[in-house]
């Protein structure tokens, strides 16, 4: 079954795993995410009620590829309060 991130359409939700895979590793951690990969990450943020909610007022400034707390590589929001605010680009795949 076909899996429509923003703009983007996976055939499998193998494939869209895949690709956000393939964006979280394709820099070393503590590198910002830029260009087309910032417009599909930005988009799998906004599959997040929870965290489109977390967010509030705030406005994303960036997104960043980091360590997560349980030693996993993961998406950051860096927030207009220069806050971080992590989120599971699997969790988000979930939401579809």
């Amino acid at each position: 079954m076909p899996v429509t991130i923003g703009s983007k359409t996976f055939r499998t939700r193998q494939d869209a795993i895949a690709h956000c895979q393939s964006i979280l590793h394709r820099e070393q951690l503590e590198t910002e995410v830029e260009g087309e990969d910032e417009e599909f990450v930005r988009s799998l943020l906004n599959l997040r009620v929870d965290k489109i909610r977390e967010i509030g007022a705030r406005t994303v400034v960036r997104f960043w590829r980091k360590k997560h707390r349980h030693n996993t590589p993961c998406f950051f929001a860096e927030l207009s309060d220069g806050s971080l605010l992590d989120f599971s680009f699997m969790k988000a795949i979930d939401t579809l």
